[in-house]
């Protein structure tokens, strides 16, 4: 069965389905019956051909699930009410028969693994001055994200689940992120709770014990779990292989951290700034990407 594109959208091409998600891009096209319709010349007098749009509908498995109809309605609220260039802008929510769906913008860039896995291609790890930029620039990103505020004061946005596939390096050397179904935000209803644990092995350990929901301190981690794995190279964080393994390992002994000490991008400072945000115990983090930030940059050199 094809990808059902909402009415008033085009299908450019499905990208394919997660456990949650079943994702395509879409172009706006005719709007749905009954609305006002632009024109439909471009400026050359032809069809006029806009930009792709991401659309996230639910995967059969998470149709009519609690869990799956959570993740929906929490990405479209937080990219609603955190409005950031790191992050994508909601353009529409709806439902039809198919189930709920949401449409946004694409965030053009290539995720950290897919830049990795571009650079070991060709033989080799990424550039020390690249390893630097994309680990800076994506701790910065995190910060603004963490102290986003409105007339209402801290929005609190939390993404859930950062890893190397929800983090991307743009054309411009920007850091977004992306896949906000395990969110949290200030005002979340309380239904829209749900038992999110992340992606092994970048999860911090009380979220994967179910200790804690989802948290800033959390997305620190995850982030940090993330730029290590960056900037070692792809270095394995864990011994273990399979999902329940690795948690008990990143519970019981933590990540594997062996290959931070040469990552000579960065400096000896940098690494342990890094490091002391996957301790196994939140109380010895610093705890914001803010701090992290800070002690990053403080110790560049040395």
């Amino acid at each position: 069965m094809p990808y059902p594109a909402p009415e008033g959208t085009e299908l450019i091409e499905h990208l394919g389905a997660g456990t949650t998600f079943d994702v395509a891009l879409v172009r706006l096209g005719d709007p749905p019956r009954g609305a006002a319709r632009a024109s439909a010349l471009g400026p050359a007098g032809g069809p006029a051909r806009g930009p792709a749009f991401v659309c996230k509908r639910l995967t059969p498995g998470a149709l009519h699930a609690h869990a799956g109809r959570a993740a929906i309605v929490r990405e479209a609220k937080a990219i609603a009410l955190a409005r950031h260039p790191a992050l994508p802008a909601l353009v529409r929510v709806g439902a039809d028969r198919h189930g709920p769906f949401l449409i946004e913008t694409r965030r053009e860039g290539t995720s950290l693994r897919g830049v990795l896995d571009g650079w070991l291609g060709r033989g080799r790890p990424p550039p020390a001055s690249l390893v630097v930029h994309v680990v800076r620039t994506a701790i910065e990103a995190l910060a603004e994200l963490q102290e986003l505020a409105d007339g209402a004061g801290a929005i609190g946005l939390v993404h859930g689940d950062i890893g190397p596939d929800h983090v991307l390096l743009g054309p411009l050397g920007d850091v977004g992120l992306v896949d906000l179904g395990a969110a949290r935000f200030r005002g979340m209803e309380p239904e829209l709770e749900t038992a999110d644990r992340g992606t092994a092995p970048f999860v911090a350990p009380e979220i994967a014990r179910g200790e804690s929901p989802p948290t800033q301190r959390g997305d620190v981690y995850a982030m940090a779990a993330t730029l290590v794995a960056f900037a070692t190279g792809g270095a394995p964080l864990t011994r273990a292989r399979d999902r329940a393994a690795v948690l008990v390992e990143i519970s019981e002994s933590g990540l594997c951290l062996d290959a931070l000490a040469s990552a000579d991008a960065l400096s000896p400072g940098q690494r342990r700034a890094l490091a002391r945000e996957l301790d196994r115990d939140p109380a010895r983090r610093a705890g914001s990407a803010r701090a992290l930030l800070d002690a990053f940059d403080a110790a560049r050199g040395g």
